[in-house]
């Protein structure tokens, strides 16, 4: 696993094999749609992936469901999370 923090495990898994990096989506319940938090530290793992001259591959997963939904929509619509559309973009 590359670097691990409380935030980091709940949205973002990432573990290592061999020289194979395994970056998982993890908001099953919101059929891991994007928040700008998770998309931050998506962000973060693939640069330190892409710093990491043992890793060849990158897989990138969901975990449940679905892939990816896309943009969690809560945070665009609600007035106390929106940071903005063009921050979020």
């Amino acid at each position: 696993m590359l670097k691990t923090n409380t935030i980091m495990e709940r949205s973002i898994l990432t573990q290592i094999e061999g020289k194979v990096a395994y970056i998982k989506l993890n908001r099953p319940n919101k059929f891991n749609s994007f928040n700008r938090e998770m998309a931050l530290l998506l962000q973060d793992e693939l640069k330190a992936c892409a710093e990491n001259k043992s890793i060849r591959a990158v897989v990138l997963t969901g975990e449940g469901k679905a892939f990816c939904a896309g943009q969690d929509l809560q945070e665009v619509t609600d007035p106390d999370l929106n940071p903005g559309f063009k921050k979020i973009l």
